[in-house]
């Protein structure tokens, strides 16, 4: 049994709904169902009346509840109790532009020594107990919940081999590309659905070969020649690498990376501090004008 699993329970119950609980953790609805369902598994019982889309707890639900609230009240008091008293946490997670985020955050907590940026990636979760300040996201969201600031644009590019007739090209139509086996991320993956989508706009749906979960993974694949695939410049340029080249597209399409917040989430100082610090970090990579 997982911490997260008894955090999601926790907000499916007093939400009454799992969408609801979903969007509440920034994760699809169909994560928080599998979620439930594996915590009811592990303890043999369900927790919940499910009725379509309907859900209440029942009598096992409601006992459970009871218990989590004292525990994860418990677990979150000695969380606070051993943070350092004039440390400000800044809590980010990262579902784009991880290739960023060690720079960044070094160069912040150099010029405020008071302040820790802890940020994730991987499935959402609470982070040291509280729900995360800030995503590091890729465009579009809604803005019915959230708040955002554009931090960059990064141009998607081709890549392929270094060694392959396209890297020649100085640049490339991504429609003729339509019969080439593609490598990119798992479904889910922002990447994976930007990929997605400029090639649905040229009239196809890329052949993806090989679906990656880890950069590394990623790159090694188009090296090896396996397939291609389409990545944001500059952030694949913070490493060098010589085995593979960037094509341009001939609609040189780009991907925003944004900061987001929640709404109703009301910045505080540090907080305010770290968005204003992150924004004027990232005019690094703007375009330079003559």
């Amino acid at each position: 049994m997982e911490l997260l699993q008894l955090r999601y329970f926790r907000s499916a119950a007093q939400l009454e709904n799992f969408s609801k609980a979903a969007e509440k953790h920034m994760i699809p609805q169909s994560a928080m169902s599998k979620t439930i369902r594996k915590l009811e598994n592990e303890l043999g019982c369900e927790l919940f009346d499910r009725q379509g889309k309907k859900i209440s707890l029942n009598d096992n639900g409601r006992l459970f509840l009871k218990r989590v609230d004292d525990a994860l009240h418990s677990l979150d008091m000695g969380i606070s109790e051993l943070r350092p008293k004039n440390l400000h946490i800044i809590r980010v997670y990262v579902q784009s532009g991880i290739r960023f985020i060690p720079d960044l955050t070094a160069a912040f907590e150099q010029k405020y020594p008071n302040s820790k940026v802890v940020f994730y990636q991987g499935e959402p979760v609470l982070i040291l107990g509280v729900e995360f300040d800030f995503t590091f996201f890729q465009l579009p969201i809604d803005e019915t919940l959230y708040h955002y600031r554009v931090l960059m644009e990064d141009e998607i590019a081709l890549a392929v081999p270094s060694d392959s007739k396209l890297a020649h090209k100085k640049e490339i139509s991504l429609s003729s590309l339509k019969s080439e086996n593609f490598i990119s991320f798992c479904k889910g993956n922002q990447l994976r659905a930007l990929t997605e989508h400029l090639c649905k706009e040229q009239g196809f749906c890329p052949k993806i070969i090989f679906e990656a979960n880890e950069s590394s993974v990623f790159r090694t694949m188009i090296e090896a020649n396996t397939g291609l695939a389409l990545v944001p410049s500059i952030s694949w340029n913070t490493l060098k690498n010589d085995r593979v080249t960037l094509v341009p597209l001939q609609t040189h399409p780009k991907r925003q990376l944004a900061l987001v917040w929640k709404k109703s989430l009301t910045l505080s100082a540090d907080k305010q501090l770290f968005l204003d610090f992150a924004t004027n970090w990232f005019s690094q990579f703007l375009p330079h004008r003559a």
